[in-house]
């Protein structure tokens, strides 16, 4: 697993997360900042937003949908500090 994935799924806890990437219909997915996802990781669904599952996995869904967000994830151990997830946004 990379370690964007292994942060991800270590972080979810019982919530599903939405991760910051979308895609419009027939386009590729993009991270929030407008950057193309490099497929890393597979994403289910045929939704347009996309968000960890209970599987330990991404799906994804219509981006109504209400869940919570992971947006950044730390550099190094320092509070205050953060950076964006790979080719997200913070």
């Amino acid at each position: 697993e990379n370690k964007l994935n292994t942060f991800l799924l270590r972080h979810k806890g019982v919530y599903d997360h939405w991760i910051g990437l979308r895609r419009e219909q027939g386009q590729p997915w993009k991270w929030t900042n407008g950057t193309e996802f490099n497929h890393t990781f597979v994403i289910r669904g045929g939704g347009n937003c996309a968000y960890l599952n209970d599987e330990k996995g991404v799906s994804s869904s219509r981006c109504y949908m209400e869940r919570r967000w992971i947006c950044c994830k730390p550099e190094v151990s320092v509070m205050g500090k953060g950076t964006a997830l790979e080719g997200g946004s913070k």
